[in-house]
């Protein structure tokens, strides 16, 4: 039986079903995303334009942006020519961001480049199950340079299946300052572009058995 500590709901366990906060439902349900304790039911045209912020669930076809951070995920209305930095949303006429980290432009430390794309953090909960499921890493950061991030004690996942990954995975990052802030020691998911974190479970254990879960079917 899987019961709530709070509320002290249970219900039957099966493979497939995880708590969402007093919920439960079946991680193999497309209708059904948990964004950080909070459930919603989808409908099928809904499907592949709904992505979690935070507890809140955004339609990524409107103007809402999304800014996420090791620790939450904020979202805020749309504006020419902001940015995001962790989970703040910043103008950067007036601010420089730096892996995370926000400091007036005056104190601008390193020179970035503007055309660069921009990168963020990403929510293991917005994955679809093709790219959960098709090849996905998890490891510790070891060091974090402005040109890369290195990571050690790599495993790699694919679909419900874990190997021992390289010793060491560098992954490049052309400008530290444009990438974002990762905690040395802290294990990340990741592939060969991006890094993600999931608020959805309370250990890496539990993401890793949620993911091998998931592609099990």
């Amino acid at each position: 039986v899987l019961v709530f500590s709070v509320l002290k709901n249970s219900y039957n366990r099966a493979i497939h079903i995880r708590c969402c906060g007093v919920q439960a439902y079946s991680i193999l349900d497309p209708l059904q995303k948990c964004c950080e304790g909070t459930l919603y039911n989808l409908t099928s045209e809904e499907v592949d334009g709904m992505q979690c912020c935070g507890s809140v669930l955004l339609n990524v076809t409107n103007q809402d942006v999304c800014c996420t951070s090791e620790d939450k995920s904020l979202f805020y209305p749309a504006r020419k020519g902001f940015h995001c930095c962790g989970h703040h949303y910043y103008n950067p006429a007036l601010w420089s961001c730096c892996a995370g980290k926000l400091s007036p432009v005056h104190k601008k430390i390193y020179p970035t480049s503007h055309s660069m794309k921009e990168s963020k953090l990403q929510l293991v909960s917005n994955l679809n199950k093709t790219q959960l499921c098709n090849e996905i890493f998890i490891g510790i950061v070891e060091s974090v340079s402005r040109g890369s991030t290195v990571f050690s004690n790599v495993l790699k996942i694919k679909g419900n299946h874990a190997t021992v990954g390289p010793n060491v995975f560098i992954l490049e990052t052309p400008d530290q300052c444009k990438f974002l802030g990762l905690t040395t020691g802290k294990t990340y998911f990741f592939n060969y572009v991006d890094v993600f974190t999931d608020f959805n479970h309370e250990s890496v254990l539990q993401s890793l058995h949620f993911i091998l879960s998931k592609c099990s079917y």
